[in-house]
């Protein structure tokens, strides 16, 4: 007998949103677990917006063409 797993549902969040939560973890000091619990994101989607957030704040932009910082011309 096997048992299925289930599959999270799928969230989306706004640019705004994921910029907020990077913040809270760059900024404030949250952790990704902290963000993963408080928004329903996943720790790679978490890690991501974090990381992308930070290489933004140095100048340096990721291949994903889509900032997550509105003040620096963002989608």
């Amino acid at each position: 007998m096997t048992q299925s797993k289930t599959r999270k549902a799928r969230v989306s969040f706004s640019p705004e949103q994921k910029l907020e939560y990077a913040k809270l973890m760059v900024v404030e000091g949250f952790s990704i677990k902290q963000i993963m619990d408080v928004s329903g994101a996943g720790a790679t989607a978490a890690g991501r917006w974090k990381k992308q957030y930070e290489e933004e704040l140095k100048g340096q932009t990721l291949r994903d063409p889509h900032k997550i910082d509105p003040v620096n011309n963002s989608v």
